[in-house]
């Protein structure tokens, strides 16, 4: 019969205290990134390396005691960040689909101030600051009117932006998507994308 010590018990209940932050961190970082989310989500992405590290170690030093016992925090603090960026990436889906109507509106909105070869900063109304904070919008030849709604920026310098296209068919065209190549159409005339 052995003793459970009670640093091992510790070490097990920080370690899935760790898991939890991370995973919350990085699911708030994935449903809206800022700079400073990105930069609390590598911060933690190292010490839960460093975790999983100190936690192999500790399982290998107590397997007889442990046995697959000790594997369980180290799996936990694995399967943390790529869990909360999944979670993360379900509710930011989730929240665009709810929000789809206002940024319908500001679309409709913001369209009626393109200025043909040119690119144009639409003031955002009170209303609407939670859904982007810059509103830009273009009608370009060739792609029809395009608006941009940037609603997140990462670390250095990465923007992402819903993008509304006037012409539907147009969101597959590469010459109409410029320097937002990657991306999810996330309905007829939207894709969201990062720079």
């Amino acid at each position: 019969m052995s003793v459970e010590r009670p640093g091992v018990r510790w070490a097990d209940l920080a370690a899935c205290a760790l898991a939890a932050t991370g995973a919350a961190s990085a699911a708030v970082m994935a449903m809206r990134p800022t700079g400073l989310r990105q930069l609390l989500v590598m911060g933690l992405l190292m010490l839960v390396l460093a975790a999983v590290l100190a936690c192999l170690i500790r399982a290998v030093r107590h397997w007889r005691d442990l046995r697959f016992a000790g594997l369980l925090a180290p799996a936990a603090l694995l399967a943390a960040m790529p869990l909360g960026v999944e979670v993360g990436a379900a509710l930011r889906t989730w929240r665009f689909e709810r929000d789809l109507p206002r940024y319908q509106a500001m679309a409709t909105w913001a369209l009626a101030r393109a200025v043909p070869g040119e690119l144009v900063d639409v003031p955002i109304p009170p209303e609407a600051r939670d859904l982007a904070y810059l509103v830009r919008v273009s009608d370009e030849p060739g792609c029809g009117r395009i608006v941009d709604f940037y609603w997140g920026v990462g670390f250095p310098v990465k923007h992402t932006a819903r993008r509304y296209v006037e012409l539907p068919r147009k969101i597959e065209d590469d010459a109409c998507r410029g320097y937002w190549a990657r991306g999810l159409r996330r309905g007829e005339h939207w894709f969201e994308a990062s720079d």
